[in-house]
């Protein structure tokens, strides 16, 4: 009789043992070594993914440092030394009125860029196209233009003359804060150098606005970046505000006639 009663008092025992384990692990939240591994993994997979955000970003700096470096960012002299002589004069008339702006080259076969309002209510034959060593040319054929957009696209009939370093048209779209320069003829001051930054994008991306300096005359002429790739044709400014504006290259479609 005493050995039944121990069994059924070490029954019952034991049947409130196993009610309390299960209690406890009903309780318990991820506490079973798969469980641990699985929030683990997960933890370790959301903080790989941030962290491959961060270096994604990182990686894309490194790479824009590379590229500027292997596109081989120059001194600002050196780039205005090697590229005023693809900017030119540009002289126009209507017969009665003589007008100047500006213009430059992109190829060693003459193609030339400038604003449509520099060559506006003009005849053609009339232009005369002046380098800066002062050899003087006429335009050959225009390709494109846009009075809308303010750009015309031309070839100018060079003969046998050698545009040393025609300007090279830009592979990236820049980006705000980015250094600038012009070369232009303000007021027919050959090849004048103004610095600044791209401050903002208009119209849909078609104008850039800068803080390089754009004044009467130099309408028509390159605005670079710091590796001496054109960015836009200089078009306007306003001087008491510091507000200019250029097109965006990128608009024209160059490679159309390259």
């Amino acid at each position: 009789m005493k050995n039944r009663t121990y069994q059924v008092v070490g029954n019952i025992l034991m049947g409130l043992l196993f009610i309390i384990t299960l209690h406890s692990l009903s309780g318990c939240s991820g506490c079973s070594p798969s469980g641990r591994r699985s929030h683990q993994k997960a933890s370790s997979t959301t903080n790989y993914s941030s962290n491959t955000t961060d270096r994604q970003r990182h990686q894309n700096t490194e790479t824009r440092v590379i590229e500027n470096t292997v596109r081989q960012v120059l001194p600002l002299n050196e780039l205005y030394n090697k590229y005023k002589k693809s900017v030119f004069l540009v002289y126009t008339s209507d017969g009665n009125n003589e007008f100047q702006g500006s213009g430059f080259f992109v190829s060693k076969n003459g193609l030339a860029v400038s604003n449509y309002h520099v060559f506006e209510g003009t005849s053609q034959g009339l232009e005369i196209i002046e380098t800066l060593d002062g050899k003087q040319f006429k335009v050959k054929e225009v390709l494109e233009k846009s009075e809308e957009n303010d750009y015309i696209i031309f070839r100018v009939n060079i003969g046998s003359y050698n545009i040393l370093n025609p300007i090279p048209v830009v592979s990236q779209i820049p980006e705000i804060g980015d250094d600038v320069f012009a070369i232009g003829n303000p007021r027919g001051l050959q090849s004048t150098l103004s610095k600044g930054i791209v401050s903002a994008f208009r119209e849909n991306n078609s104008l850039i606005q800068t803080t390089t300096e754009i004044t009467h005359g130099s309408s028509g002429g390159p605005l670079l970046n710091m590796m001496g790739e054109v960015i836009g044709i200089t078009t306007s400014g306003l001087g008491e505000a510091n507000l200019n504006f250029a097109v965006n290259i990128k608009y024209l479609k160059l490679y159309r006639f390259l």
